[in-house]
Order: structure tokens, then sequence, then C-alpha cells
């Protein structure tokens, strides 16, 4: 029987049982190596990047949620990443390559994982953002590093900010990381994006997924990424059993992923 199947709850009536949350862990078990994860009511990814100090040598990834069928051919595309320069700031390592034909949330884990390798720190850093559940603006939306809150929004609309300054009036894309880089040290650069990314996906929550049987009928816009390009959008089919309630709490997030990353378990 399909596991949705045998935990309805995980998959029903999400919105309202708390909020969209969304944890990015980079772990560096030693100095040539960042494991990343990333999870969410609808993804989870990891990928391992080696490097020798100054680029991305080797690539691993696995999705052990993923929500539509084609999304599993992202994980080669992944070996794009080979060859980057490691840097601190995200705008070159989203120039690197066509993100369109990467999976959106695998290549955003990945760009955080090159990040934390530039500043080559053995040990780990990790986001945790959340936006409670919301029909309409206003609504709140934080996230924390490692257990300390960094930035806080008001959204006036759904893809812009209200306040605090200086984000206020702020739409949250065209442009929105070289912004960030421009007005933040990269630490805090890496925050805002993150806390981005999560505030636009958090409308998601209001979706069943499991009720659809294709990106199409999810509204999955053509062309975004690696999924749903043109040679793949009309066999998008949904992976079903994979969609999670993480609204009461984050604690479920990424507590495996030691088990997948032998690196990890050694230390």
């Amino acid at each position: 029987m399909p596991q949705h199947e045998l935990q309805p709850e995980l998959v029903r009536n999400r919105h309202g049982s708390g909020a969209f949350r969304r944890r990015l862990r980079m772990i560096a078990p030693d100095a040539r190596t960042v494991i990343v994860g990333i999870e969410d009511d609808m993804h989870h990814y990891e990928a391992a990047l080696y490097h020798d100090s100054q680029r991305i040598t080797e690539v691993a990834a696995t999705g052990p949620r993923m929500p539509w069928e084609p999304c599993s051919g992202a994980l080669d595309q992944l070996q794009s990443l080979v060859g980057c320069p490691l840097t601190t700031a995200a705008s070159q390592v989203f120039a690197w390559t066509e993100v369109r034909q990467q999976c959106t949330h695998l290549y955003d884990a990945a760009v955080l994982g090159v990040l934390h390798a530039a500043r080559g720190h053995i040990g780990t850093r990790q986001y945790d953002a959340t936006v409670p559940d919301w029909d309409q603006p206003p609504f709140d939306s934080w996230i924390e590093r490692d257990g300390e809150e960094i930035f806080r929004w008001k959204m006036a609309k759904t893809l812009e900010i209200e306040s605090p300054a200086p984000f206020s009036g702020r739409a949250i894309k065209g442009g929105f990381v070289r912004w960030c880089e421009q007005m933040f040290d990269s630490d805090g650069a890496e925050a805002a994006w993150v806390l981005q990314r999560t505030t636009w996906l958090s409308g998601a929550r209001r979706s069943e997924l499991e009720d659809c049987d294709d990106a199409i009928e999810s509204g999955l816009v053509s062309g975004v990424c690696w999924t749903s390009q043109p040679e793949r959008y009309q066999v998008a089919f949904r992976r079903r059993g994979t969609l999670r309630d993480h609204g009461p709490s984050p604690n479920g997030m990424l507590v495996d992923m030691p088990a997948r990353w032998p690196q990890l378990r050694a230390t």
C-alpha cells in the first residue's frame, strides 16, 4: 500500500496546521567536502560537493522525496557544477550554469554548499526559514541561522516586503540576490535569499499536490526548471506519497542525512 494511504494525515489538510518550513543544512566534515541538504513539505534533496579549495571537483546527489517523475534527471544535471570556482557570492554560482536546466531546490542547496566550501571552515551551518500559514497578505516570515534569528519580514504583498528597512518596498524577485549582495555582507546576503525562496514558495501549502496527476495540473509554470522544460513538461507525472506536513514542527527535517553519507557517519 502506498505510504500516503498509510499516513493520510501527512498529505491532507496541511494548510492551517502551522507554517511552511524549509531547512537547509551544510556540513563540512573535512577540508575538501561539503554535504548539503534541503527539506520542506514538498522536497527533500541532498548532495555532496568535493573541492580542491579553489573549484568544485566532483558532485553526487540524491533525492529522497521529489514531487514529479522527471525530477530524478536533475540529479545528474548537478554535474554541471564541476569546475565552478568557490565563492561567497551566490549570484556567481547561479551564473555558472543555466539554472532553468536544474532542479530549483536542489540547486539552491548546492549553491549554499559552494558558499560553505568557500568559507573554508570545517563544521555545520543550518538555516530554518518559517512562514506561518496565510491566506492573504500581510503575513510574516523569518529565518534563523544555527538557532539565531537573522531576518524577520512583514510581507505587504505576496512578493513584496513591507518592513523592516532596508527591505521596505523591495520585491522578492527581479535581481533580489544581487541587491542583497550589494546591501549586506556575504552572510547576510545568503540568509536573505534563503528567506526569499521560502517566502516565495510558502503559498504552496494551500495546494493539495497529492490530488494532482501531473505538474501541469499543479500550476507549475512551463520552462522554469528541469522538470518543466517542454521536452519533459507533458510527462511530469506526480510522485504520490512524497508530500509531508512539517507545519507543526521542524524537528523531522533532515534527521537522516548521516545515514546517506559515509563522511558524516565517520564524524
